[in-house]
C-alpha cells in the first residue's frame, strides 16, 4: 500500500471516540519524533475526563510559519455498519473506516507530506496541533491547547485545517470560513387540560410552535455576501405527553441558528429574547461560535493554486458547511480549510476514495512547496 494509506488505515484501528484516545496520540507522536519533530503530549482535564493533544514543531532557520489543526477522536460508530468500523476495510478503491474522512485522513495525508517535504529543506517552521475532543466542544482540546501556544509563544502565523471540504470531488472547495452558530432552548409553560375544553387549559405547544415559526420566517438580513443567509431549524421537541387527547401544560424544543457577519451572538440573542416576551417563553443560549473569514487573499490564492496545478481544478471559496476549530484558531492567525470529501462522515460506512487521500498527500505536499518557497 501506499504510505499514506497504510499511515491511515493504523490511524484507523484506534477506537478514539471522544474523550479516549486509546493511544492514536502517542502512534502520531512517534511519526512525527522519527520525521524529526519536537514533539511533546499535552494533557488537559476536567471533572470528567482528560484529554490527551500532540504539539509539534519543526524549526528550520527563520522565515515563514505554518501551522496544521487536526483533530484525532471520532463520533461513536453507530449502528448499520457492513464491516467493523475499527478495522481498516479496502473494498471497490475505498477505504473504509469510521473517522477515515473525519478526520483521519487528513491527519495522515498531511504528516506524510510533511515527511518527505523536509528532505528538500527550506526556511521557516512547521507546527502540529493535534485534538482530542473536537466532538464534543474542543474545550480540553483545541481552546486549552491553544492558550498554551499563546502563553509559550509558540503560535504559527498561518493556519491550514485539514477537515473534510471537498463536495463533490477531491480539490473543488476550500473553506475559507464558518458561519456562526447558535442553539436556543425554548421553554414554554402553561396549564395541562382535556383537549375538549380550551376554556380550562393553556396551551404551551402552541405557544412554542407560534414563536417557531415566526422566527423562521423573520427578515433576517442579508448584506455580508461572503456567508450563505442566516437560517435557523427546530431541531428538538418534547412534550412528555402521550395521550391524544391532552393538551400539553409544559413544552420545550431546541432551535439551532447558522448566520454570518451581519449578526453576532450578542444581537442574536437580543431578538430571540424580545419576541420570546410575546409569547411569555424561557430562552436558555448555548453558544457554538461567531460567524468568522480569513481574509488573507496571498494565503486563499497559495493554496488555490496548489490545488489547481495538481488536480486541474481551481476550487470554489466558501464560508458554507458546518462549525470547525477554525472558529478558535482564527482568534490567533490567518486560517484557511481543506480536505477530502464530506459526503460519509458521520454515518456508517465512513470511506473515502483511495486515490483521494492519495491526491490529498500530494496537494498538500505542493502547498508546502509553494508556501515556503522551496
Amino acid at each position: 500500500m501506499d504510505d499514506v494509506v497504510e499511515f491511515c488505515s493504523d490511524l484507523i484501528k484506534y477506537e478514539s471516540v471522544t474523550p479516549n484516545d486509546n493511544g492514536i496520540i502517542e502512534y502520531i507522536k512517534i511519526f512525527l519524533d522519527n520525521v524529526g519533530f519536537q514533539t511533546k503530549i499535552l494533557e488537559f482535564a476536567n471533572d470528567n475526563y482528560c484529554i490527551k493533544n500532540l504539539f509539534a514543531k519543526y524549526v528550520q532557520d527563520k522565515g515563514k510559519s505554518l501551522g496544521f489543526l487536526g483533530h484525532s477522536d471520532v463520533v461513536p460508530a453507530g449502528e448499520g455498519w457492513n464491516t467493523s468500523p475499527f478495522v481498516p476495510v479496502i473494498k471497490n478503491d475505498y477505504l473504509i473506516g469510521r473517522g477515515v474522512a473525519d478526520m483521519k485522513g487528513g491527519i495522515a495525508a498531511f504528516c506524510c507530506a510533511v515527511s518527505e517535504f523536509i528532505k528538500l529543506g527550506f526556511k521557516g517552521e512547521i507546527r502540529f496541533f493535534i485534538t482530542g475532543d473536537e466532538e464534543i466542544g474542543s474545550y480540553q482540546g483545541t481552546r486549552s491547547l491553544l492558550k498554551w501556544a499563546s502563553q509559550n509563544k509558540e503560535l504559527p502565523i498561518d493556519c491550514l485545517i485539514g477537515e473534510p471540504s471537498s463536495k463533490k470531488e477531491i480539490g473543488d472547495r476550500i473553506y475559507i470560513g464558518h458561519r456562526g452558530s447558535i442553539n436556543v432552548n425554548v421553554c414554554a409553560i402553561g396549564k395541562q387540560g382535556h383537549v375538549a375544553y380550551p376554556e380550562n387549559y393553556n396551551n404551551a405547544l402552541m405557544r412554542i410552535c407560534s414563536f417557531i415559526s415566526e422566527m423562521k420566517n423573520y427578515s433576517w438580513k442579508y448584506n455580508d455576501k461572503r456567508y450563505p443567509k442566516t437560517n435557523l431549524e427546530p431541531t428538538l421537541l418534547y412534550v412528555g405527553n402521550y395521550a391524544e387527547n391532552i393538551v400539553p401544560g409544559r413544552c420545550s424544543a431546541n432551535i439551532n441558528v447558522r448566520f454570518g457577519a451581519d449578526y453576532t451572538l450578542e444581537k442574536l440573542e437580543q431578538i430571540f429574547f424580545n419576541k420570546a416576551k410575546q409569547y411569555d417563553l424561557h430562552l436558555d443560549f448555548r453558544r457554538s461560535g461567531e460567524a468568522y473569514c480569513c481574509d488573507n487573499i496571498e494565503l486563499i490564492n497559495l493554496l488555490s493554486n496548489s490545488i489547481c496545478k495538481i488536480t486541474n481544478i481551481k476550487p470554489e471559496i466558501s464560508t458554507a458547511g458546518g462549525t470547525s476549530d477554525g472558529r478558535y484558531m482564527i482568534n490567533y492567525c490567518n486560517v484557511i480549510e481543506f480536505g477530502l470529501q464530506d459526503i460519509t462522515i458521520h454515518q456508517p460506512n465512513e470511506k473515502i476514495k483511495i486515490n483521494d487521500l492519495q491526491i490529498l498527500k500530494d496537494i498538500y505536499f505542493q502547498f508546502l512547496k509553494d508556501y515556503f518557497n522551496a
